[in-house]
């Protein structure tokens, strides 16, 4: 495989709680990619760093919400559009193996070439059976639709914590009003979905550069490319059904049904449940966490 220079940034907020090995693994997984990997953290406190290719970069935001940060890399990554092939935004907790790369870069120009963006899957893996569990499908998947001879299907949720774009895509994306968005909904929790607006890219639900979000299917089951962990695990513990933590392997309706664009009412209303699923979901962690 081609060593691509790439370009990751990861927002990365430190307290009390912080697990620094699992952070470790998420680095070491990126500088695995390419030689050329340079890994940007942007974090709330000071951090020196003795590897030449992880720079910390320390942002002041005591006078703003915590989410906030999840929004301080995009004015330096804009500036390297010219310097990188790839560019990569993932959140602290998000491991993307050489695997995942090269399902990307085998798949990504077929959809990119039909409007489509290639997904992932954010998995957990339950402790109790050892098993891996949707963390964003809140329902099984029902489409499908064929591009080019090949058979793909939609994801309900395009969010994995994580994104992925080509320099020319990027290029692209940074010239959009979806590059600054300011996401504001204030909530009970804080600011609703601050974070996941950061970690959406450009293939959000109620964004016009894609159609939909794919992954394809190898040998009648979705592609173990598309498989990202989230190693923090705090959705996969979740009894069965709950807030999506569905097996992967039950992922699949039984009978697929051929996908066809739908208006922007039905998209807008699509968003809004998610963002209720995003809400909830936060809270009930919040609570547990207190108790």
């Amino acid at each position: 495989m081609k060593n691509y220079k790439i370009s990751v940034h990861i927002s990365h907020f430190i307290n009390n709680n912080n697990k620094e090995k699992l952070f470790n693994q998420v680095c070491n997984n990126y500088l695995k990619l390419s030689k050329y990997s340079k890994i940007f953290v942007h974090t709330n406190k000071l951090i020196n760093s003795t590897n030449k290719r992880i720079k910390f970069i320390t942002h002041n935001i005591k006078n703003e919400h915590p989410y906030k940060l999840t929004w301080k890399y995009r004015n330096l990554m804009a500036k390297q559009k010219n310097n990188y092939d790839l560019f990569i935004y993932g959140e602290d907790d998000i491991i993307f193996s050489k695997k995942n790369l090269e399902y990307w870069l085998k798949h990504k120009n077929i959809c990119i070439n039909n409007n489509y963006n290639l997904g992932f899957l954010r998995v957990d893996k339950r402790k109790k059976n050892n098993l891996l569990y949707s963390t964003d499908q809140i329902k099984k998947i029902k489409y499908f639709l064929i591009i080019e001879g090949k058979k793909f299907i939609k994801l309900e949720n395009p969010y994995s914590a994580f994104w992925i774009y080509s320099k020319n895509e990027f290029k692209k994306f940074i010239k959009t009003k979806y590059w600054s968005f300011n996401w504001s909904w204030k909530t009970t929790s804080g600011i609703l979905l601050t974070r996941e607006m950061a970690a959406i890219g450009w293939h959000g639900k109620n964004m016009d550069r894609y159609s939909a979000t794919l992954i394809p299917l190898e040998k009648k089951k979705l592609h173990h490319g598309s498989y990202i962990r989230h190693i923090s695990n705090n959705y996969g513990n979740n009894p069965a059904g709950l807030f999506g933590s569905i097996k992967i392997n039950d992922l699949l309706s039984k009978k697929l049904i051929t996908f066809k664009e739908k208006n922007l009412i039905y998209k807008l209303l699509v968003r809004f449940k998610l963002a209720v699923y995003h809400l909830i979901r936060f809270n009930l962690k919040k609570i547990k966490k207190s108790s």
